[in-house]
């Protein structure tokens, strides 16, 4: 098969959560023998993975995308008619003809929009010629949306702007989705949320394969001689940023308190001012930004953090953390879509007084953090095999395919 990826950042083999799932899939089908290309929009990284990617596929451009003025941004947010705010900012006319051309070039089989934002390049792209198309929906858009209007504690601005938009965004995403041959989900939750909104939509569930292997090779690691609380991820996104800053006010100063020998590292992308703010000048929490590997840190933490508050989909972070031997103390919502259970392969709580004592035994018992983090392991080694989540991949990709074209001769 010829298949085109689609993706809003250049994923590669040590970029952190959904962005190294796509690498990996990406890895695995050319591996098998099949034509893979790339065509990404880079908005905020610099093009210094492309010649690698390059020389490993068959065919790997990006687009360079620039934020238009403020006043443009703002009136798009709330007027545009057509592209709700979310897939607005992932939009380029430049990757729209892109996407067009190097299907017509290569003569694709089968186009893969990873995250449902760039689903649009597949949808009313008039430089598009007849291929097979399918969404990988990392998370449902509409349903984020009402997470951030529903969720006591995020800013009014946030949640108004998610109520105004909602009703437009949830016509836009499921008329895109109808327009797809297939439809892909990271878990069993996100599949039933698409399909209690579009019962008719063809999904299967498709869950992250991790490579334990690479995952775990490390040739340094950041060892600290404190105890250290470690959490990563896109800080540009609402939801990584919410639940950093959740932790840092409500659940970090109980656990300086109670274990002042502690301190914290959150490791990633889009750390901005709000949250340089609110660490303040504590020393014990660290803000880093300029990391492409994350293993030498999840090797140095001592517990992986998880406070995530809004949003939907699977956190790859977490199966990653999971996979290193990390013991994890996440939220439910955090959770969703594992086979996760609390006390036994991770801890589970979604107050702040919960949270921080769930940190706090892991921190104080040192047999127990390592049993967890043991489970943890056991459990994504066992179900989140690479090798068999690629397969799955590949006959729905056969499916899809074979399907159409039986439908077009009889």
């Amino acid at each position: 098969m010829k298949i085109l990826f689609l993706t809003n950042r250049l994923p590669h083999a040590d970029v952190v959560g959904g962005h190294r799932l796509i690498y990996q899939r990406m890895e695995q089908l050319k591996n098998r023998g099949h034509w893979i290309g790339i065509a990404a929009l880079v908005m905020d990284e610099n093009r210094q993975h492309l010649a690698q990617l390059q020389s490993q596929f068959n065919f790997a451009e990006a687009i360079p995308y620039q934020n238009p003025p403020f006043t443009r941004r703002l009136l798009n947010d709330y007027l545009n008619p057509i592209l709700p705010a979310i897939f607005w900012k992932n939009h380029s006319s430049a990757m729209m003809q892109l996407v067009g051309n190097a299907v017509q070039q290569y003569q694709c089989d089968l186009v893969v929009a990873e995250f449902s934002e760039m689903g649009q390049y597949l949808y009313r792209n008039p430089y598009l010629s007849a291929v097979h198309k399918i969404v990988s929906c990392h998370r449902c858009l509409s349903d984020t949306f009402e997470k951030y209007i529903a969720t006591k504690g995020v800013p009014l601005s946030i949640r108004l702007k998610s109520a105004i938009q909602l009703k437009r965004l949830q016509t836009y995403e499921f008329e895109m989705y109808n327009a797809m041959d297939h439809i892909l989900t990271l878990t069993s939750e996100d599949r039933f949320t698409l399909l209690n909104a579009a019962p008719q939509l063809p999904i299967s569930v498709v869950a992250p394969g991790i490579d334990i292997t690479a995952l775990n090779h490390v040739s340094e690691i950041n060892k600290s001689t404190h105890p250290l609380l470690l959490m990563c991820g896109y800080f540009t996104d609402k939801s990584n940023r919410d639940a950093a800053l959740w932790f840092i006010r409500s659940i970090w100063p109980v656990i300086k308190k109670q274990h002042p020998e502690t301190k914290c590292q959150f490791v990633g992308k889009g750390i901005g001012s709000e949250m340089r703010q609110a660490a303040g000048k504590d020393s014990r929490i660290e803000l880093i930004t300029d990391v492409e590997d994350l293993r030498p840190y999840r090797k140095g933490a001592t517990i992986f953090i998880n406070p995530m508050r809004l949003g939907s989909g699977l956190r790859v972070k977490i199966l990653e953390a999971m996979g290193s031997g990390l013991p994890v103390v996440t939220t439910s919502l955090g959770a969703a879509g594992l086979p996760a259970q609390n006390g036994i392969n991770c801890f589970i709580n979604d107050t702040p007084e919960g949270f921080a004592n769930a940190i706090s035994w892991l921190l104080t018992d040192t047999q127990l953090a390592s049993r967890i983090g043991a489970r943890a392991k056991h459990m994504t080694t066992q179900q989140y095999n690479v090798h068999a989540s690629t397969s799955q991949l590949e006959r729905i990709f056969s499916d899809t395919i074979n399907s159409a074209q039986q439908a077009k001769t009889s």
